[in-house]
Formats: C-alpha cells, structure tokens, sequence
C-alpha cells in the first residue's frame, strides 16, 4: 500500500472499508504499510431477514473461499447488497411454480362441475331424439399472491381449451370423457428475477347421476406438465442466467353432492364437493454458471373441501331459447398440508438447503357467476366466470363454453 525508502513514522488512526464480511487491517514495517482484508467475524448468515435468505446464507459460506458464489458475496459492501444476493440465489420459484399447478387443478374441476350441472343433462331424450352431447370451452385466469414476510409476491396467467363428449348410460346417469392443453404463467416479484412456465396436457373422465333433486357427481383427470423456469441473476459484479425444463405430473379426483330446492322465484342448490390432488415432479438441474441450482423430485397431495349455495333462475326468451343465469358462493377449506418447499443445492458443491415459496391459503371464498342460453334444442352456449380469494392469493377466472347435442 505505501513504501517509502526514508522509513514510516506514526500510525494511521483506523481503516473504514466498505464490505459486510471483510475488515481492513494494516500491517506496519520499517519502511512501509500494506492492507490486508480479512473474513471478519459476521457470518453470511446474519445478513438475512427471511428464512430463505438464511437457507441460502448458510449453504454459500459452506462452499468456502474460492468458489465463485462464495466471494460474490463475501466482497458484498453491505448486508442489504447480500440480501439481494441471496434471494436471487435461493430459487423459490421451483417450489412455486408447483404449487401454482396444484392451484390451477381447479379450472379443470369447474369445467366438469359446470358441464355436469347443465338443467335437462340427466332427462331421458324424446322419441328420435339423441343422447350424446359434445362441448368444448375456452378458458382464461390471472392472479396475484401477496406473499409474505418470508417468500416473493407473484403474478400468474393460465389459458387453455378443453373439450369433452358424454351421453347417458342409464336412467339419470351420464358419462362422458374430455381433454385439454393449458398455459400456465408464472413471475415471481421481490427481486428474485425468476419466472417459470408450464404446458399441461389433461385427459380425464367424469359421471353424474341425478334423482329428484339430489345430483351426485364425480371426475377423475391425469395431467402432464413440461415445466421451463429461467432465473436472470444480477448483483454486486456478479451476474449470471439459469434455466431448466423439467416434466411432472398430476393427478385428481373429485366429487360433489347438491340439493336443488325449487322455490319461487329463484332455486337453491346448497353442496358440498371434495378434491384430491396428487403432484410429482422430477428431479433437475439447472444449466448456466457458478449459481446453479439442483432439485430432488417434489412429491405433494392436497385435499380441499368446498361447501356452499347457489342461486339459479331460467328466462324463457322465446319458444326454442331460454337463458338460464346462476350465481355462486362457497367456502373452500384445505385439509392439507398447506406449506410450499424444495430442498435444492447448488449444482457444482454444497449441502442441500430448504427453500420455500409462499404456502397456499388455509381457506378462500368461492364465487362465480354462469350464463346459459340456449340457442335451440341441440345447442348451448355458455359464459362463466369464477374466483377463488384467499388471505394471500386472488385468483380470477372467465371461460366460454359451447355445448352441442347430436
């Protein structure tokens, strides 16, 4: 730092640096001063404010001096700098988009639920008249999750088509098949610079039996996601892109039991519904730098309940149409584990770390409102709208749906 031939005389009085993990000490000779800067004694992982930043501030000191992650955040200049740093690095979107997924599991329920609720469905047809029906939807949805004092608010997109044919197989009974592709969307907010994407292809079955005013119903769907996540890593000199494409898949079933109560002038259908949702995920790893993260397969099962009421009238327009309005409320309660988390480890060294994205919501409000208009004896056409608002998380449906008998 300084060499003078002449000799040193005095001492400097102190050394002000501008690092979190570093301090600056000076050494003195006959003829000169140098400046070392040593690891002080403040971990990585007093830097942190949330569970995840602590996760990834525990793992990155064990890679120790050398790696390139590790002294990106030792030359931090303070702990806000590091703090960024590490929810870059912590890779909560994985556990993220996965539990999105699971949430979107309800569009495909409400598109059944709807198809199955269709006034006439279960009637046995007049003389020369048929049975079978097909109907294709299209389907829109957009929320935002507030996150919390540990994991990323977010905003998320879906849309898809699905398409189903069913007929009655016996008295009161209707059985029916359908498919589907969707698109979901996820971004990740709070400066984690992560996003992911997933296109899912569905195929499932469903039944419903209707006596008086009791109608059962139930459905069962298999789903294959291809997920592709993309982390653009900015901070201090350090910068870096990540990105992985990975498969999984998940499977459903779910019923529902209403009463319909005709009364004057609208009629009331209280029910009550239950869902099981399975998710596995395959294991990865992330392709880019020094920052790349690797994951163990993501294995959940969710089970939601849902009891509520709606309220329906019909309006005959003219002889052939008829318009048949119905709105919705309900509860919807999750008897499940509600948590969000992935064990995951930098791809190149290090112990695994648990990371966490924001849990869904213990319970939420149901809403949704339908219009039905019947365009004559062998076609329907249909405008939906559904919601789902938790504590956390609002999430907004729309779909329109044409039905067809042949």
């Amino acid at each position: 730092m300084l060499q003078l031939a002449g000799g040193i005389q005095g001492q400097f009085g102190s050394v002000t640096d501008n690092y979190a993990f570093l301090d600056g000490n000076l050494n003195y000779t006959g003829t000169g001063v140098t400046l070392a800067l040593e690891r002080n004694g403040e971990s990585f992982a007093s830097a942190a404010q949330t569970s995840n930043q602590r996760s990834v501030a525990q793992a990155i000191e064990q890679l120790s001096a050398g790696n390139s992650v590790y002294e990106s955040i030792i030359l931090s200049q303070d702990a806000a700098s590091a703090r960024r740093a590490f929810t870059q690095l912590s890779g909560e979107v994985h556990p993220a988009i996965a539990t999105q997924l699971i949430n979107d599991s309800r569009q495909l329920r409400d598109a059944v639920g709807d198809r199955l609720r269709v006034e006439g469905l279960y009637d046995q047809p007049a003389a020369g008249s048929e049975d079978n029906s097909v109907w294709v939807k299209a389907l829109g949805a957009w929320g935002k999750n507030s996150g919390s004092s540990d994991s990323a608010s977010s905003t998320s997109s879906l849309g898809g088509l699905l398409a189903g044919v069913d007929g009655l197989i016996s008295e009161h009974t209707r059985l029916g098949a359908m498919a589907g592709y969707s698109d979901t969307s996820l971004s990740l907010g709070d400066d984690t610079h992560s996003r992911a994407s997933a296109d899912s292809y569905h195929l499932g079955a469903y039944i419903g039996h209707e006596q008086g005013a009791l109608r059962l119903t139930a459905g069962a769907s298999h789903s294959w996601h291809r997920i592709d996540v993309k982390r653009d890593l900015q901070f201090g000199a350090f910068s870096d892109r990540q990105k992985v494409k990975r498969d999984a898949q998940s499977s459903q079933v779910f019923t529902e039991a209403a009463y319909r109560l005709n009364l004057q002038p609208l009629a009331l259908e209280p029910f009550a519904n239950l869902a099981y949702v399975h998710f596995d995920s395959d294991s990865f790893t992330e392709k880019g730098g020094a920052t790349a993260l690797k994951g163990s397969d993501d294995t959940r099962d969710t089970v939601l309940s849902t009891v509520g009421m709606r309220a329906g009238n019909r309006f005959n327009l003219n002889d052939t149409q008829k318009l048949d309005v119905s709105a919705t409320l309900g509860w919807q309660h999750n008897l499940s584990d509600t948590s969000s988390e992935q064990h995951l480890a930098f791809a190149s060294a290090g112990n695994s770390f648990n990371v966490q994205s924001v849990s869904m919501d213990r319970d939420a409000a149901v809403v949704g409102a339908r219009a039905s208009l019947a365009l004559g004896k062998d076609a329907r056409i249909n405008l939906d709208y559904n919601g789902l608002l938790g504590a956390r998380d609002k999430t907004h449906g729309v779909g329109l749906s044409l039905d067809w008998q042949f």
